[in-house]
């Protein structure tokens, strides 16, 4: 009994194979939405703060941090 559950919980080397690809399609679709995300908060910050691209250096920090 114990010998056939240790049989099924082992995997194939294809079956890892398999879920190592899916989960660096996961992690690259989760990065790419990260990104999207940090971008899309930078541009409503600007917004927000009325800055011009000559802002976004130096003052753009001061404004956003107080």
């Amino acid at each position: 009994m114990v010998k056939q559950k240790e049989k099924e919980m082992t995997r194939t080397l294809e079956e890892i194979e398999a879920l190592e690809k899916e989960l660096a399609a996961e992690k690259k679709q989760a990065i790419k939405e990260g990104k999207k995300d940090a971008v899309a908060e930078v541009k409503r910050l600007i917004l927000k703060h009325k800055l011009t691209k000559g802002d976004i250096r130096g003052k753009a920090m001061k404004q956003l941090e107080g």
